[in-house]
């Protein structure tokens, strides 16, 4: 008799015990610590993700791997202020890092900082010309700071990178909504939705009736 396979809940449990009596075991391993911060975090026990981020941090300060992933639990716990800070002490042992740039920059956005977010997905892309990410979110950015062309600069080089990412191609219809192309608009959003992205109905309603109107000579 073949023996049941064992669920993703079970495997994680059992991970999470054998992480749990290492950390017992050697207490004063980084990498443990940061192992079992993590498996803490995808289990949305977050307030033990933190505990085992910050035990690890005592042995080892400079430690780049768990300052970052401290940050992006931050910002999974909703402190974006927190996560700010704890990427920008990540970036003062890796000034190269791109995650850690594009973290903060999406993290200014939630805070409506716009010029704050530009300033890091810029950096980002200094090192990094081709990361979807920062590009996607730059548009974001950019439609917020009315620089519609380096919007659209930024989407469609997105797109040409990554033609089945769903978020490029809606915020790239966004630009070109307020940029006066809707028939383009139109299009990305559509191209957005065949991919499987969910689009806003309102938005779509928005782009379409400006598209009939055009084409109708209103």
């Amino acid at each position: 008799m073949t023996r049941p396979e064992r669920d993703g809940s079970t495997r994680r449990n059992q991970l999470i015990k054998d992480l749990e009596k290492e950390m017992e075991e050697n207490p004063k391993s980084v990498i443990a610590a940061l192992r079992l911060g993590m498996v803490y975090q995808n289990a949305e026990r977050l307030d033990d993700a933190e505990s085992a981020f910050k035990h690890g941090l005592k042995f080892d300060p400079l430690s780049f791997e768990i300052k970052l992933n401290l940050s992006t639990l931050y910002f999974q716990m909703g402190r974006l202020e927190d996560g700010i800070t704890e990427s920008k002490e990540a970036l003062k042992i890796r000034p190269e890092s791109t995650e850690a740039m594009s973290n903060i920059g999406a993290a200014y956005i939630h805070m409506q900082r716009w010029e704050d977010a530009a300033e890091y997905f810029n950096k980002a892309l200094e090192i990094k010309p081709e990361m979807i990410t920062a590009l996607a979110n730059l548009v974001t950015v950019n439609v917020e700071l009315d620089d519609l062309d380096s919007a659209i600069a930024a989407g469609e080089k997105a797109v040409s990178l990554a033609p089945k990412f769903g978020v490029a191609h809606n915020n790239l219809a966004v630009a070109y909504y307020y940029h006066g192309d809707y028939d383009l608009s139109l299009d990305h959003l559509e191209k957005a939705r065949k991919i499987g992205y969910e689009v806003s109905p309102q938005f779509e309603e928005m782009v379409s009736a400006k598209t009939e109107s055009k084409r109708e000579g209103g």
